[in-house]
Protein backbone atom coordinates (compact mmCIF):
# COMPACT_ATOMS: atom_id res chain seq x y z
CA UNK A 1 0.00 0.00 0.00
CA UNK A 2 1.61 3.00 -1.02
CA UNK A 3 1.66 6.71 0.30
CA UNK A 4 -0.13 5.69 3.67
CA UNK A 5 1.44 7.97 5.27
CA UNK A 6 -0.67 10.88 3.67
CA UNK A 7 -3.91 8.42 5.00
CA UNK A 8 -2.14 8.21 8.86
CA UNK A 9 -1.43 11.96 9.31
CA UNK A 10 -1.96 14.07 6.62
CA UNK A 11 -5.25 13.16 5.32
CA UNK A 12 -6.19 12.50 9.34
CA UNK A 13 -5.46 15.79 10.56
CA UNK A 14 -6.83 17.96 8.18
CA UNK A 15 -10.86 16.55 8.41
CA UNK A 16 -9.96 17.16 12.19
CA UNK A 17 -9.01 20.67 11.41
CA UNK A 18 -12.24 21.31 9.24
CA UNK A 19 -14.35 19.02 11.34
CA UNK A 20 -13.55 21.23 14.30
CA UNK A 21 -12.81 24.90 12.29
CA UNK A 22 -16.10 26.55 13.71
CA UNK A 23 -14.87 26.03 17.21
CA UNK A 24 -11.93 28.33 16.79
CA UNK A 25 -13.70 30.89 14.89
CA UNK A 26 -16.46 31.02 17.71
CA UNK A 27 -14.01 31.39 20.02
CA UNK A 28 -12.16 33.99 18.09
CA UNK A 29 -15.20 36.08 17.87
CA UNK A 30 -15.72 35.70 21.44
CA UNK A 31 -12.13 37.28 22.37
CA UNK A 32 -11.96 39.84 19.44
CA UNK A 33 -12.36 42.60 21.78
CA UNK A 34 -9.33 41.73 23.95
CA UNK A 35 -5.69 39.67 22.82
CA UNK A 36 -4.40 37.36 25.59
CA UNK A 37 -0.90 35.97 25.34
CA UNK A 38 -0.90 32.71 23.79
CA UNK A 39 0.71 30.24 26.26
CA UNK A 40 4.31 28.61 25.12
CA UNK A 41 5.69 25.19 25.30
CA UNK A 42 8.88 23.60 26.30
CA UNK A 43 10.65 20.86 24.46
CA UNK A 44 10.24 18.64 27.10
CA UNK A 45 6.81 19.10 28.61
CA UNK A 46 4.99 16.06 28.59
CA UNK A 47 1.44 16.42 26.44
CA UNK A 48 -0.08 12.82 26.53
CA UNK A 49 1.28 9.65 26.98
CA UNK A 50 0.37 6.01 25.11
CA UNK A 51 0.54 2.92 27.15
CA UNK A 52 2.86 4.09 29.23
CA UNK A 53 5.27 6.01 26.73
CA UNK A 54 5.11 10.09 26.96
CA UNK A 55 4.63 12.71 23.84
CA UNK A 56 6.59 15.82 24.29
CA UNK A 57 6.34 18.81 22.88
CA UNK A 58 9.44 17.63 21.03
CA UNK A 59 7.60 15.33 19.03
CA UNK A 60 4.48 17.25 17.72
CA UNK A 61 6.01 20.64 16.84
CA UNK A 62 7.45 20.25 13.88
CA UNK A 63 3.19 18.48 12.75
CA UNK A 64 2.40 21.88 14.24
CA UNK A 65 4.88 23.75 12.25
CA UNK A 66 3.57 22.11 9.18
CA UNK A 67 -0.08 22.41 10.13
CA UNK A 68 0.16 26.52 10.59
CA UNK A 69 2.39 26.91 7.08
CA UNK A 70 -0.26 25.33 5.11
CA UNK A 71 -3.39 26.28 6.78
CA UNK A 72 -2.26 28.90 9.39
CA UNK A 73 -3.14 32.05 7.57
CA UNK A 74 -7.13 31.28 7.44
CA UNK A 75 -6.89 31.47 11.37
CA UNK A 76 -5.58 34.67 13.87
CA UNK A 77 -2.72 32.60 15.48
CA UNK A 78 -2.93 35.51 18.62
CA UNK A 79 -5.51 33.85 19.65
CA UNK A 80 -5.17 31.09 22.31
CA UNK A 81 -8.36 28.81 21.12
CA UNK A 82 -6.95 29.21 17.63
CA UNK A 83 -3.45 27.52 18.81
CA UNK A 84 -5.08 25.18 20.60
CA UNK A 85 -6.73 23.66 17.85
CA UNK A 86 -3.15 23.47 15.76
CA UNK A 87 -2.00 21.75 18.55
CA UNK A 88 -4.01 19.37 19.07
CA UNK A 89 -4.52 17.97 15.76
CA UNK A 90 -0.86 17.84 15.86
CA UNK A 91 -1.15 15.80 18.76
CA UNK A 92 -3.55 13.65 17.64
CA UNK A 93 -1.81 12.68 14.89
CA UNK A 94 1.96 12.08 16.64
CA UNK A 95 -0.15 9.67 19.50
CA UNK A 96 -1.87 8.15 16.41
CA UNK A 97 1.91 7.69 15.21
CA UNK A 98 3.42 6.58 18.47
CA UNK A 99 0.44 3.95 18.65
CA UNK A 100 1.17 2.18 15.05
CA UNK A 101 4.89 2.86 16.40
CA UNK A 102 4.33 0.17 19.36
CA UNK A 103 1.81 -2.16 16.75
CA UNK A 104 5.06 -2.41 14.47
CA UNK A 105 7.03 -3.59 17.56
CA UNK A 106 4.59 -5.97 18.46
CA UNK A 107 4.01 -7.67 15.15
CA UNK A 108 7.86 -7.49 14.80
CA UNK A 109 7.81 -5.26 11.94
CA UNK A 110 9.53 -2.18 13.70
CA UNK A 111 12.92 -2.63 11.68
CA UNK A 112 14.21 -1.87 8.65
CA UNK A 113 16.61 -3.58 6.71
CA UNK A 114 19.84 -2.09 4.94
CA UNK A 115 18.00 -2.92 1.15
CA UNK A 116 15.26 -0.62 2.87
CA UNK A 117 17.15 1.87 4.51
CA UNK A 118 18.96 2.69 1.26
CA UNK A 119 16.43 3.41 -0.88
CA UNK A 120 13.98 5.22 0.98
CA UNK A 121 17.42 7.59 2.01
CA UNK A 122 17.57 7.72 -1.66
CA UNK A 123 13.79 9.08 -1.91
CA UNK A 124 14.47 11.14 0.85
CA UNK A 125 17.75 12.78 -1.00
CA UNK A 126 15.93 12.92 -4.04
CA UNK A 127 12.71 15.08 -3.02
CA UNK A 128 15.20 17.30 -1.33
CA UNK A 129 17.00 17.91 -4.29
CA UNK A 130 13.74 18.65 -6.03
CA UNK A 131 12.88 20.96 -4.09
CA UNK A 132 16.42 22.91 -4.26
CA UNK A 133 15.86 22.96 -7.77
CA UNK A 134 12.09 24.11 -7.11
CA UNK A 135 13.51 27.08 -4.80
CA UNK A 136 15.81 28.48 -7.18
CA UNK A 137 13.95 28.19 -10.12
CA UNK A 138 11.20 30.08 -8.50
CA UNK A 139 13.73 32.60 -6.71
CA UNK A 140 16.53 32.68 -9.46
CA UNK A 141 15.13 32.32 -12.47
CA UNK A 142 18.14 33.29 -14.72
CA UNK A 143 19.82 30.85 -12.54
CA UNK A 144 21.02 28.22 -15.78
CA UNK A 145 24.21 25.77 -16.32
CA UNK A 146 26.36 28.63 -17.49
CA UNK A 147 25.96 30.62 -14.42
CA UNK A 148 28.85 30.71 -12.23
CA UNK A 149 29.63 28.44 -9.67
CA UNK A 150 29.81 30.97 -6.46
CA UNK A 151 26.03 32.44 -8.02
CA UNK A 152 25.11 28.63 -8.05
CA UNK A 153 26.76 28.03 -4.51
CA UNK A 154 24.74 31.24 -3.18
CA UNK A 155 21.15 30.03 -4.59
CA UNK A 156 21.78 26.57 -3.09
CA UNK A 157 22.70 27.88 0.47
CA UNK A 158 20.09 29.88 0.48
CA UNK A 159 17.34 27.13 -0.30
CA UNK A 160 18.83 24.97 2.28
CA UNK A 161 18.69 27.78 4.70
CA UNK A 162 15.16 28.39 4.09
CA UNK A 163 13.97 24.93 4.77
CA UNK A 164 16.20 24.70 7.72
CA UNK A 165 13.94 27.90 9.03
CA UNK A 166 11.00 25.48 8.13
CA UNK A 167 12.37 22.66 10.29
CA UNK A 168 13.85 20.64 7.53
CA UNK A 169 17.03 19.42 6.65
CA UNK A 170 18.27 16.69 4.41
CA UNK A 171 19.08 14.45 7.41
CA UNK A 172 15.90 15.19 8.94
CA UNK A 173 14.11 14.40 5.91
CA UNK A 174 15.78 10.71 5.74
CA UNK A 175 14.57 10.01 9.16
CA UNK A 176 11.06 10.88 8.21
CA UNK A 177 11.12 8.67 5.59
CA UNK A 178 12.47 5.62 7.59
CA UNK A 179 9.57 6.44 10.25
CA UNK A 180 7.18 6.70 7.85
CA UNK A 181 8.71 2.84 6.01
CA UNK A 182 8.08 1.51 10.01
CA UNK A 183 4.41 3.18 9.66
CA UNK A 184 3.93 1.71 6.09
CA UNK A 185 4.92 -1.67 6.98
CA UNK A 186 2.49 -1.95 9.93
CA UNK A 187 -0.20 0.10 7.59
CA UNK A 188 0.28 -3.26 4.89
CA UNK A 189 -1.06 -5.75 7.84
CA UNK A 190 -3.47 -2.79 8.91
CA UNK A 191 -5.28 -3.28 5.34
CA UNK A 192 -3.70 -6.92 4.11
CA UNK A 193 -7.22 -8.60 4.27
CA UNK A 194 -8.77 -6.16 1.75
CA UNK A 195 -9.69 -8.17 -1.08
CA UNK A 196 -12.00 -7.37 -4.28
CA UNK A 197 -13.91 -10.28 -5.84
CA UNK A 198 -14.98 -10.30 -10.13
CA UNK A 199 -18.53 -10.55 -8.98
CA UNK A 200 -17.93 -6.90 -6.94
CA UNK A 201 -15.65 -5.76 -10.04
CA UNK A 202 -18.96 -6.60 -12.05
CA UNK A 203 -21.77 -5.39 -9.58
CA UNK A 204 -20.22 -2.04 -9.73
CA UNK A 205 -19.95 -2.10 -13.38
CA UNK A 206 -23.44 -2.77 -13.61
CA UNK A 207 -23.85 0.10 -11.42
CA UNK A 208 -22.29 2.61 -13.14
CA UNK A 209 -23.93 1.16 -16.47
CA UNK A 210 -27.59 1.94 -14.77
CA UNK A 211 -27.03 5.06 -13.70
CA UNK A 212 -25.43 6.77 -17.30
CA UNK A 213 -28.29 5.01 -18.73
CA UNK A 214 -30.92 6.90 -16.73
CA UNK A 215 -28.73 10.16 -17.41
CA UNK A 216 -28.41 9.36 -21.35
CA UNK A 217 -30.88 7.17 -22.49
CA UNK A 218 -32.43 10.35 -23.40
CA UNK A 219 -30.51 12.77 -23.95
CA UNK A 220 -27.96 12.40 -26.36
CA UNK A 221 -26.76 16.19 -26.34
CA UNK A 222 -26.08 15.33 -22.05
CA UNK A 223 -24.23 12.09 -23.84
CA UNK A 224 -21.86 14.59 -26.26
CA UNK A 225 -21.15 16.70 -23.65
CA UNK A 226 -19.78 14.56 -21.01
CA UNK A 227 -17.65 12.41 -23.51
CA UNK A 228 -16.54 15.31 -25.00
CA UNK A 229 -15.41 16.94 -21.22
CA UNK A 230 -13.54 13.49 -20.58
CA UNK A 231 -11.98 14.07 -24.01
CA UNK A 232 -10.61 17.68 -23.09
CA UNK A 233 -9.47 16.45 -19.46
CA UNK A 234 -7.17 13.65 -21.27
CA UNK A 235 -5.90 16.07 -23.49
CA UNK A 236 -5.29 18.62 -20.58
CA UNK A 237 -3.63 15.72 -18.57
CA UNK A 238 -1.17 14.50 -21.29
CA UNK A 239 -0.50 18.29 -21.79
CA UNK A 240 0.71 18.66 -18.08
CA UNK A 241 1.82 15.31 -17.74
CA UNK A 242 -0.93 14.41 -15.41
CA UNK A 243 -3.15 11.83 -15.36
CA UNK A 244 -6.88 11.63 -15.74
CA UNK A 245 -9.42 8.69 -14.52
CA UNK A 246 -12.41 10.01 -15.98
CA UNK A 247 -14.19 7.31 -17.86
CA UNK A 248 -16.24 7.92 -21.09
CA UNK A 249 -20.51 7.34 -20.53
CA UNK A 250 -20.80 3.73 -19.69
CA UNK A 251 -24.31 3.57 -21.85
CA UNK A 252 -24.65 5.37 -25.29
CA UNK A 253 -28.36 6.22 -26.69
CA UNK A 254 -29.63 4.80 -29.92
CA UNK A 255 -29.73 6.45 -33.13
CA UNK A 256 -25.75 7.07 -33.63
CA UNK A 257 -24.01 6.00 -36.74
CA UNK A 258 -20.19 5.76 -37.48
CA UNK A 259 -18.70 7.81 -40.44
CA UNK A 260 -15.40 8.81 -41.70
CA UNK A 261 -14.65 12.13 -44.35
CA UNK A 262 -12.13 13.40 -46.47
CA UNK A 263 -11.86 17.05 -45.15
CA UNK A 264 -10.66 19.04 -48.54
CA UNK A 265 -9.09 22.49 -47.71
CA UNK A 266 -10.29 25.24 -49.01
CA UNK A 267 -8.25 28.72 -50.16
CA UNK A 268 -8.19 30.94 -47.72
CA UNK A 269 -9.09 33.97 -49.15
CA UNK A 270 -12.55 32.21 -50.68
CA UNK A 271 -13.25 30.79 -47.22
CA UNK A 272 -12.91 34.39 -45.85
CA UNK A 273 -15.43 35.90 -47.89
CA UNK A 274 -17.23 32.87 -47.73
CA UNK A 275 -17.87 33.00 -44.12
CA UNK A 276 -17.96 36.86 -43.77
CA UNK A 277 -20.72 37.05 -45.84
CA UNK A 278 -22.56 34.02 -44.28
CA UNK A 279 -22.37 35.42 -40.96
CA UNK A 280 -23.48 38.97 -42.20
CA UNK A 281 -26.31 36.95 -43.85
CA UNK A 282 -27.25 35.33 -40.82
CA UNK A 283 -27.03 38.82 -38.77
CA UNK A 284 -29.60 39.91 -41.09
CA UNK A 285 -31.63 37.10 -40.63
CA UNK A 286 -31.98 37.01 -36.59
CA UNK A 287 -32.33 41.80 -36.97
CA UNK A 288 -35.07 41.17 -39.52
CA UNK A 289 -37.10 38.35 -37.12
CA UNK A 290 -36.14 40.74 -33.97
CA UNK A 291 -38.12 43.16 -35.84
CA UNK A 292 -40.37 41.16 -36.95
CA UNK A 293 -41.69 40.27 -33.55
CA UNK A 294 -41.42 43.65 -31.90
CA UNK A 295 -43.50 45.46 -34.49
CA UNK A 296 -46.91 44.78 -32.91
CA UNK A 297 -45.64 46.43 -29.82
CA UNK A 298 -46.04 49.85 -29.04
CA UNK A 299 -42.85 52.02 -27.63
CA UNK A 300 -43.42 55.50 -25.86
CA UNK A 301 -41.08 58.15 -27.12
CA UNK A 302 -40.14 60.69 -24.88
CA UNK A 303 -39.17 63.99 -25.75
CA UNK A 304 -35.47 63.40 -24.46
CA UNK A 305 -35.31 60.92 -26.63
CA UNK A 306 -36.32 62.52 -29.72
CA UNK A 307 -34.17 65.24 -28.79
CA UNK A 308 -31.58 62.70 -28.93
CA UNK A 309 -32.34 61.16 -32.13
CA UNK A 310 -32.67 64.24 -34.09
CA UNK A 311 -29.03 65.33 -33.29
CA UNK A 312 -27.35 62.31 -33.08
CA UNK A 313 -24.59 61.82 -36.02
CA UNK A 314 -26.06 59.45 -38.50
CA UNK A 315 -23.83 56.27 -38.20
CA UNK A 316 -23.01 54.41 -41.83
CA UNK A 317 -24.92 51.57 -42.48
CA UNK A 318 -23.14 48.86 -44.44
CA UNK A 319 -24.83 47.11 -47.53
CA UNK A 320 -26.83 44.47 -46.98
CA UNK A 321 -25.82 41.14 -47.65
CA UNK A 322 -28.35 38.90 -49.87
CA UNK A 323 -28.87 34.94 -50.33
CA UNK A 324 -27.17 35.50 -53.65
CA UNK A 325 -23.87 37.03 -52.96
CA UNK A 326 -23.71 34.16 -49.82
CA UNK A 327 -24.91 31.45 -52.83
CA UNK A 328 -21.79 32.78 -55.06
CA UNK A 329 -19.44 32.49 -52.39
CA UNK A 330 -19.90 29.62 -51.94
CA UNK A 331 -20.44 28.51 -55.33
CA UNK A 332 -16.76 29.38 -55.92
CA UNK A 333 -15.49 27.39 -53.47
CA UNK A 334 -16.88 24.66 -54.89
CA UNK A 335 -15.73 25.86 -58.40
CA UNK A 336 -11.88 26.12 -57.31
CA UNK A 337 -12.30 22.23 -55.74
CA UNK A 338 -14.57 20.97 -59.00
CA UNK A 339 -11.81 18.68 -60.48
CA UNK A 340 -10.60 17.09 -57.49
CA UNK A 341 -14.60 16.50 -56.20
CA UNK A 342 -15.03 15.00 -59.85
CA UNK A 343 -11.12 12.55 -59.34
CA UNK A 344 -12.61 11.82 -55.79
CA UNK A 345 -16.19 10.33 -56.75
CA UNK A 346 -14.40 8.96 -60.14
CA UNK A 347 -11.98 6.65 -57.81
CA UNK A 348 -15.32 5.71 -54.98
CA UNK A 349 -17.65 4.78 -57.97
CA UNK A 350 -14.18 2.41 -59.09
CA UNK A 351 -13.65 1.33 -55.53
CA UNK A 352 -10.86 3.01 -54.27
CA UNK A 353 -10.19 2.60 -50.72
CA UNK A 354 -11.75 5.71 -48.64
CA UNK A 355 -8.78 5.50 -46.15
CA UNK A 356 -6.71 5.72 -48.99
CA UNK A 357 -8.33 8.66 -50.37
CA UNK A 358 -8.16 10.48 -46.99
CA UNK A 359 -4.50 10.06 -46.55
CA UNK A 360 -4.03 11.40 -50.21
CA UNK A 361 -6.87 14.46 -49.93
CA UNK A 362 -7.33 14.95 -46.72
CA UNK A 363 -4.12 16.98 -46.26
CA UNK A 364 -3.24 20.43 -45.74
CA UNK A 365 -0.24 22.82 -48.52
CA UNK A 366 1.66 21.53 -45.82
CA UNK A 367 1.29 17.99 -45.59
CA UNK A 368 -0.33 18.00 -42.36
CA UNK A 369 -3.85 16.22 -42.36
CA UNK A 370 -6.58 18.41 -42.61
CA UNK A 371 -8.35 16.61 -39.92
CA UNK A 372 -5.93 14.87 -37.27
CA UNK A 373 -8.89 12.42 -36.29
CA UNK A 374 -8.60 10.63 -39.38
CA UNK A 375 -5.17 10.02 -39.08
CA UNK A 376 -5.37 8.98 -35.16
CA UNK A 377 -6.82 6.18 -33.19
CA UNK A 378 -9.53 5.10 -32.35
CA UNK A 379 -11.37 7.54 -35.06
CA UNK A 380 -8.52 6.47 -38.23
CA UNK A 381 -10.68 3.07 -37.46
CA UNK A 382 -13.88 3.42 -36.05
CA UNK A 383 -14.76 6.87 -37.48
CA UNK A 384 -16.52 9.61 -35.69
CA UNK A 385 -20.17 8.40 -34.15
CA UNK A 386 -22.91 10.67 -35.51
CA UNK A 387 -26.61 11.10 -35.18
CA UNK A 388 -29.24 13.43 -36.15
CA UNK A 389 -29.36 15.32 -32.92
CA UNK A 390 -25.31 16.08 -32.39
CA UNK A 391 -23.96 18.61 -31.06
CA UNK A 392 -20.58 17.80 -31.15
CA UNK A 393 -19.71 18.70 -34.81
CA UNK A 394 -20.53 21.59 -36.72
CA UNK A 395 -24.13 21.46 -38.26
CA UNK A 396 -22.91 20.69 -41.96
CA UNK A 397 -20.93 17.64 -40.88
CA UNK A 398 -24.41 16.12 -39.54
CA UNK A 399 -25.90 17.22 -41.85
CA UNK A 400 -23.67 15.52 -44.68
CA UNK A 401 -23.53 12.02 -42.25
CA UNK A 402 -26.93 11.72 -41.88
CA UNK A 403 -27.38 12.42 -46.08
CA UNK A 404 -26.51 9.24 -46.70
CA UNK A 405 -29.16 6.72 -47.08
CA UNK A 406 -27.38 3.02 -46.74
CA UNK A 407 -24.19 1.65 -45.07
CA UNK A 408 -21.41 2.19 -47.42
CA UNK A 409 -22.88 5.19 -49.12
CA UNK A 410 -20.79 8.58 -49.45
CA UNK A 411 -22.33 12.15 -49.45
CA UNK A 412 -22.15 14.86 -51.67
CA UNK A 413 -19.94 17.92 -50.84
CA UNK A 414 -21.15 19.43 -48.04
CA UNK A 415 -19.33 23.05 -47.03
CA UNK A 416 -18.52 24.00 -43.32
CA UNK A 417 -16.09 26.66 -42.13
CA UNK A 418 -13.41 23.69 -42.03
CA UNK A 419 -13.34 23.27 -45.66
CA UNK A 420 -15.19 20.46 -47.71
CA UNK A 421 -16.74 17.55 -46.42
CA UNK A 422 -17.14 14.12 -48.17
CA UNK A 423 -18.46 11.80 -46.04
CA UNK A 424 -18.92 7.94 -46.01
CA UNK A 425 -21.54 6.24 -43.92
CA UNK A 426 -19.43 2.76 -42.65
CA UNK A 427 -21.77 1.50 -40.56
CA UNK A 428 -24.19 1.83 -37.26
CA UNK A 429 -23.47 2.23 -33.74
CA UNK A 430 -25.51 -0.64 -31.25
CA UNK A 431 -26.50 1.42 -28.55
CA UNK A 432 -26.69 -0.06 -25.08
CA UNK A 433 -24.19 -0.41 -22.52
CA UNK A 434 -20.51 0.18 -23.40
CA UNK A 435 -18.28 -2.86 -22.42
CA UNK A 436 -15.24 -2.67 -20.07
CA UNK A 437 -11.78 -3.52 -21.28
CA UNK A 438 -9.51 -5.55 -19.13
CA UNK A 439 -7.47 -2.71 -18.56
CA UNK A 440 -10.57 -0.60 -17.19
CA UNK A 441 -12.02 -3.78 -15.17
CA UNK A 442 -8.45 -3.69 -13.82
CA UNK A 443 -8.65 -0.04 -12.45
CA UNK A 444 -11.67 -0.50 -11.12
CA UNK A 445 -10.82 -3.10 -9.22
CA UNK A 446 -7.88 -1.13 -8.06
CA UNK A 447 -10.09 1.35 -6.60
CA UNK A 448 -12.49 -0.79 -5.06
CA UNK A 449 -9.48 -2.47 -3.03
CA UNK A 450 -8.14 0.68 -1.98
CA UNK A 451 -11.74 1.97 -0.65
CA UNK A 452 -11.83 -1.52 1.23
CA UNK A 453 -8.37 -0.54 2.32
CA UNK A 454 -9.00 2.46 3.75
CA UNK A 455 -12.10 1.44 5.40
CA UNK A 456 -10.24 -2.00 6.93
CA UNK A 457 -7.58 1.06 8.36
CA UNK A 458 -9.55 3.27 9.62
CA UNK A 459 -11.90 0.84 11.86
CA UNK A 460 -8.67 -1.17 12.75
CA UNK A 461 -7.32 2.03 14.20
CA UNK A 462 -10.50 3.16 15.46
CA UNK A 463 -10.28 -0.02 17.27
CA UNK A 464 -6.57 0.41 18.30
CA UNK A 465 -6.90 3.70 19.91
CA UNK A 466 -10.29 2.85 22.00
CA UNK A 467 -7.88 -0.22 23.61
CA UNK A 468 -4.98 2.17 23.97
CA UNK A 469 -4.46 3.93 27.29
CA UNK A 470 -4.12 7.42 26.09
CA UNK A 471 -3.95 10.20 29.18
CA UNK A 472 -3.66 14.04 28.59
CA UNK A 473 -1.62 16.44 30.66
CA UNK A 474 -3.51 19.11 30.01
CA UNK A 475 -0.59 21.45 28.95
CA UNK A 476 -2.89 21.62 25.68
CA UNK A 477 -6.38 20.71 25.17
CA UNK A 478 -7.37 17.37 23.14
CA UNK A 479 -9.55 17.18 20.30
CA UNK A 480 -12.06 15.76 22.05
CA UNK A 481 -12.37 18.53 24.89
CA UNK A 482 -12.10 21.29 21.87
CA UNK A 483 -15.62 19.13 20.24
CA UNK A 484 -17.11 18.76 23.65
CA UNK A 485 -16.45 22.50 24.49
CA UNK A 486 -18.02 23.70 20.66
CA UNK A 487 -20.89 21.24 22.04
CA UNK A 488 -21.68 22.77 24.95
CA UNK A 489 -21.00 26.48 23.44
CA UNK A 490 -23.80 25.53 21.01
CA UNK A 491 -26.32 24.10 23.76
CA UNK A 492 -25.75 27.21 25.85
CA UNK A 493 -25.94 29.17 22.82
CA UNK A 494 -28.99 27.86 21.65
CA UNK A 495 -30.87 27.92 25.24
CA UNK A 496 -30.16 31.50 25.69
CA UNK A 497 -31.56 32.51 22.20
CA UNK A 498 -34.93 30.39 22.74
CA UNK A 499 -34.71 32.20 25.85
CA UNK A 500 -34.70 35.41 24.34
CA UNK A 501 -37.18 34.65 21.83
CA UNK A 502 -39.40 33.60 24.10
CA UNK A 503 -38.82 36.47 26.04
CA UNK A 504 -39.60 38.54 23.04
CA UNK A 505 -42.75 37.39 22.06
CA UNK A 506 -44.32 36.88 25.46
CA UNK A 507 -48.03 38.52 25.71
CA UNK A 508 -47.69 41.50 28.75
CA UNK A 509 -49.97 40.72 31.18
CA UNK A 510 -53.04 43.49 32.76
CA UNK A 511 -52.21 44.60 36.07
CA UNK A 512 -55.26 47.02 35.96
CA UNK A 513 -58.03 48.09 34.04
CA UNK A 514 -57.91 50.59 31.64
CA UNK A 515 -58.96 53.92 32.20
CA UNK A 516 -62.37 55.02 31.26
Amino acid sequence: MTNIRKTIALLLCLCMLWGTAALAEDAAAATDTATTAVTELNDTDVLATVNGEEVSWDEVKSLYSSLVSQYGSAYDLTQQANVDLFRAVALENRLTEVLMEQKAKEFGVDQLTDEEIADLESQADTNWEDAIANYEAYFYPDLTEESSEEEKAAAREEAINYYKDQGYTLESLREEYKRYGVLNKIADIMVQDATVTDQEVEDLYQSLVAADKELYENDIAAYEAYNSYVDQMAMYAALYGTSSNLDHAWYKPDGFRAVKHILLPVDSELMTTYTDLQARWEEQQEAAQAAEESAGETAETTTDTAATEATAEPTATPEPVTEEQVNEAKAAIFNSLADTIDEINQKIADGADFDELIATYGVNEDGTASDPGMTTEPYMTSGYEVCSASTAYVPEFVEAAMSIDNVGGVSAPYLSSYGVHIVKYIGDVEGGPIPMTDEQREAKRQSLLTCKQNELYTATLENWMAEADITYTGLTPSIAELEATQTQDTATASTEAEAQTAEETAAPEATEAPAA
